[in-house]
């Protein structure tokens, strides 16, 4: 009888490598797509403006007139959620500082000042992303 631990060395080899490729195609393909800057979740009003134009004058086949009357409703729609974000802003910064404060209390003492410097990074994006 000849010994077969050549053979099953050979096999777990190659599902490893099967493995490490099946990951490096899978990252390529789904996890990167995702992390592609068209797609990041936090781009600006005016690129998530310009690309929601853009695809639906494509996708719909939109004249010229219709685009100028997208770009309107565009315009109207934004003027109203920043009204309401302004009607609503007292509200929204109580709910929260609530949260804050209720977060804060489930926290150990280090966890604490990450927290706080994960909110004052938070903070300064928010800042920033309403100067654009």
């Amino acid at each position: 009888m000849r010994p077969v631990g050549w053979r099953i060395a050979l096999y777990f080899t190659l599902v490893f490598i099967a493995g490490l490729v099946v990951g490096a195609l899978g990252d390529h393909y789904t996890l990167r797509a995702r992390l592609h800057p068209e797609n990041h979740p936090h781009q600006s009003a005016e690129s998530f403006r310009k690309a929601m134009v853009e695809d639906l004058t494509k996708r719909l086949n939109l004249d010229s007139q219709q685009v100028a009357q997208l770009q309107q409703i565009l315009d109207d729609s934004r003027k109203e959620f920043q009204d309401f974000r302004e009607r609503h802003k007292d509200e929204m910064k109580s709910m929260h500082d609530r949260q804050h404060v209720r977060i804060m209390a489930l926290l150990r003492p280090d966890q604490r000042v990450i927290y706080d410097k994960i909110e004052a990074e938070r903070q300064a994006r928010m800042e920033r992303d309403e100067k654009k």
